[in-house]
């Protein structure tokens, strides 16, 4: 069972599914929930409802969201003792608008990033098969991949290149940016200048997530994409993160580049198909059985 751990935001997020409602209207609400969130908080999910151990480092308030985030954590089993509490500071929150008629989904966010890291114990990232990191508290985040490389752990990152975060990107093994870097107007849409400029930042390997278009990876052996997973899309929110966590999972048995991308890109579309950021994440079985049957790869000799 690998382990992986985790240096990033974690949040609680406040769904609401609606149609669209013209500017200055209203809409009717036709589900609700609320749950945990955050780029590398989801991703420990995901991977431990794959089947790894995995901890948790990151910052909270001491506040009901802080208990409830925490407890939440517990609960899908991320160890959550590597989560600061700093009195006096709202925990990060948001609110999410999910689309009933399309699955996309708008984020109004709080508290989300910028907060200092106030130290702390964060030797038992040496044991990890896989480091998750992200950019919303960027002192945390170079205090473990300085950890996490003096053991040899890969580092993946959810993130896009920055003036602000160049300096710990060097020490990043793969990056998977969303398809908005490639937009830019450097790249005007060309998505292998894109992944070319990530991995002149450091990583080794560069992956672009594309929503319905599918991923575009570029490593040592060259240039890899693959397609979206045809699913019944109600809630996009999370993605992204899940796509994240599935390919730590994936790294963390050992798979190449391409094989990683794919596992990712099925386990991110088995959670589209329903609402919340965490609700729909299968387990490690569950993507195995929807691989079997829609992937391009051979997934017969898993188990």
């Amino acid at each position: 069972m690998p382990m992986i751990s985790g240096a990033g935001v974690c949040c609680l997020d406040y769904i609401m599914m609606t149609p669209r409602p013209e500017w200055g209207g209203s809409a009717p609400i036709r589900q609700y929930c609320v749950q945990g969130g955050g780029l590398v908080a989801t991703a420990l999910v995901a991977c431990a409802r794959l089947g790894a151990r995995t901890q948790l480092f990151s910052l909270l308030g001491e506040d009901d969201h802080a208990l409830r985030i925490l407890t939440e954590l517990e609960d899908e089993g991320v160890a959550a003792s590597g989560v600061a509490r700093i009195p006096g500071w709202e925990s990060p929150f948001s609110i999410v608008h999910v689309d009933s008629d399309s699955g996309e989904r708008t984020i109004f966010h709080r508290g989300a990033g910028g907060r200092a890291w106030p130290g702390g114990d964060l030797s038992a990232i040496a044991g990890s098969d896989v480091l998750l990191v992200d950019h919303c508290f960027p002192d945390l985040t170079r205090a473990a991949i300085a950890v996490a490389k003096s053991c040899g752990a890969p580092v993946v990152a959810d993130t896009q290149p920055a003036p602000s975060n160049l300096d710990w990107l060097k020490g990043v093994d793969v990056l998977i940016a969303p398809g908005e870097y490639a937009r830019r107007p450097e790249f005007r849409g060309d998505l292998a200048a894109a992944l070319r400029a990530i991995r002149d930042c450091g990583p080794r390997t560069a992956v672009i997530t594309l929503g319905a278009d599918g991923w575009i990876a570029l490593d040592d052996t060259g240039f890899h994409k693959g397609p979206a997973f045809k699913v019944r899309i109600v809630d996009t929110l999370g993605a992204g993160d899940v796509f994240h966590g599935a390919y730590a999972f994936a790294r963390a048995r050992g798979w190449d580049a391409p094989r990683c991308c794919e596992f990712a890109s099925a386990v991110a579309a088995i959670k589209c198909e329903q609402v919340g950021g965490r609700t729909g994440i299968p387990s490690f079985g569950k993507a195995l059985a929807f691989l079997r049957e829609r992937g391009t790869g051979d997934w017969s000799e898993l188990a």
